[in-house]
């Protein structure tokens, strides 16, 4: 017999029928991503409306012999058919058996590869199966909802993650119950004419802490009254935890719900670029893709106010963590990802964010921010397809700009010796280019001296009466944009006209660096967001 048994899980492990119609089944039940499961649940949910109907109407009155019929046999047996095909799929017991032969163990104790489904078989969602099959019990048809209406049964999956809290509830509710129903009994009983047995005790105490208040059975006695007054009161605490809990489960799975209807977009979109990370240089990226009109940006950010700002700026919002596998995979369901971009300002997070990708597609297109040039090894170790670190693209590009214009002879002056300039400001040093700063800050101005750089003078804040020959390029580069804003115009209303240069990191004060007189900016996330689609055409045209 054992060798009959271990003969037929070999031959149905290796037919490829039965693993074809298997697979089918499994997906038209239980995968919400199926073509055909919207089809067969939509058919479900018609037959248990029409048997709750037919149930109706035939307590209500005379219905036609054959709808009755219908319900009985028809609608019957498919719901008996669908709960023997969910406890087939349910798992395997071919490949345990098989397993247990290939690791040497002969014992016959099968029962071992069934108590997976016994589990099943007891667990509620089956219970409820088992009994709907009934006519007798058709009312719990409506119960069978739960598997047909993906966001019904979402929810109830976020209920089930509170359970610790609704136990703790339940043992709350039960104990306080019996506690004011017994006192209430012991106060009230032959006093009171309305209590003639325990169970009444026991009802006025849950109706009191519901806060239902039914008044059919109230205290008479000063004691009982008080007593009813702590009822309230705990009820009202209870029904409070119980709304903040039931508000707790549902928020978090609005989210879920909400990144699946998100991502079930995305699929149907051409030429998707991801954009993990919504802070000023995602902005500007996804603002130039989608003036590009060839690529649709898809943003995944955890950050609830970054996440409002996207959805404002009419952007498709993924609001998790981008290094989530489970996110991943979803997005690379269809295959229509040309690109994605990993932009926080965490090195780290970038990075695992590339090696979570390309764990899960090897092959996936992703370009990253290096925020810190020391860490380049590591960024190359992940097998990124390209870094960009944005204040390198500002310094190259200001560099060539401040070098071309010095071959005319104009001395180059900055106001700021800080994060913006400070490598710039080494580059013109090392092509043998003179630069003179003026700093107001002590430690700035160390910094600098410890550079190697000499010409260094000290200034006030909102100091005025600075005379600059007009014959200098000015470079404003101070860590506070408003004060790179009060020196430009200052310098323009004291009748400065050369060459104002402005090197930003703070997209929403370039319109007031241009008002106050800047020449021209140098924008770290303009230009960094400018190299990013470029190496995103790039790809495509190796592609092609």
């Amino acid at each position: 017999m054992h060798n009959l048994i271990l003969k037929l899980s070999t031959a149905i492990d290796t037919s490829q029928k039965y693993q074809k119609t298997k697979s089918f089944f499994r997906s038209l039940l239980n995968d919400v991503n199926y073509p055909y499961k919207r089809y067969f649940d939509a058919f479900m949910i018609f037959l248990i409306v029409i048997s709750i109907a037919i149930l109706v109407m035939n307590k209500s009155g005379k219905i036609p012999e054959w709808l009755v019929m219908f319900d009985l046999y028809f609608v019957t047996a498919i719901f008996a058919l669908e709960y023997l095909l969910r406890l087939w799929i349910h798992n395997d017991v071919h490949t345990y058996i098989i397993e247990r032969k290939e690791q040497g163990e002969d014992s016959h104790g099968y029962i071992d590869a069934l108590k997976s489904k016994l589990r099943y078989m007891i667990s509620l969602p089956a219970l409820i199966d088992f009994v709907a099959i009934f006519p007798k019990f058709r009312i719990v048809r409506l119960l069978k909802l739960y598997h047909y209406m993906h966001g019904a049964s979402s929810l109830f999956d976020a209920l089930l993650k509170k359970r610790f809290e609704f136990i703790f509830l339940g043992y709350m509710l039960f104990a306080i119950t019996f506690t004011l129903g017994s006192i209430f009994y012991l106060l009230e009983f032959g006093v009171n004419d309305k209590i003639g047995s325990y169970l009444d005790a026991i009802y006025w105490a849950l109706v009191t802490i519901s806060t239902v208040g039914y008044g059919d059975i109230s205290p008479v006695t000063d004691i009982g009254k008080i007593l009813s007054m702590f009822g309230i009161v705990f009820g009202i605490a209870m029904i409070s935890f119980v709304t903040s809990v039931m508000v707790s489960a549902f928020s978090e799975r609005f989210d879920e719900l909400r990144n699946q209807d998100s991502i079930n977009h995305v699929n149907h979109m051409r030429h998707v670029v991801v954009i993990n990370g919504y802070g000023h240089l995602g902005a500007t990226i996804a603002k130039k893709l989608t003036l590009h009109k060839v690529y649709e940006p898809v943003i995944i950010e955890h950050d609830e106010h970054k996440v409002t700002a996207a959805l404002e700026d009419g952007y498709n919002v993924i609001r998790a963590d981008g290094s989530s596998a489970k996110i991943i995979k979803e997005l690379y369901r269809k295959n229509n990802i040309e690109a994605m971009l990993t932009l926080t300002s965490s090195d780290i997070d970038n990075i695992y964010f590339i090696l979570n990708a390309k764990s899960i597609v090897e092959n996936s297109v992703i370009y990253a921010r290096m925020n810190q040039h020391s860490l380049h090894a590591q960024y190359e170790a992940t097998k990124v397809n390209g870094t960009v670190e944005p204040y390198e693209v500002v310094d190259r590009q200001a560099f060539n700009y401040l070098v071309k214009h010095s071959k005319t002879g104009k001395s180059i002056l900055f106001f700021g010796y800080t994060h913006k300039s400070a490598h710039l400001c080494k580059m013109l040093q090392d092509k043998k280019i003179k630069v003179a700063i003026y700093e107001i800050n002590d430690d700035a101005i160390e910094s600098a001296r410890s550079d190697g750089l000499t010409d260094i003078s000290k200034i006030e804040k909102y100091e005025s009466n600075i005379v600059t020959s007009s014959d200098a390029i000015i470079v404003c580069a101070m860590r506070d944009e408003s004060i790179n804003v009060y020196r430009s115009i200052t310098l323009r209303s004291n009748g400065f006209e050369g060459e104002i240069v402005a090197l930003s990191d703070s997209k929403e004060d370039n319109r007031k660096l241009y008002l106050a007189g800047v020449s021209k900016i140098f924008d770290m996330y303009e230009e960094s967001a400018s190299l990013f689609v470029e190496m995103i055409e790039e790809n495509e045209k190796e592609k092609v």
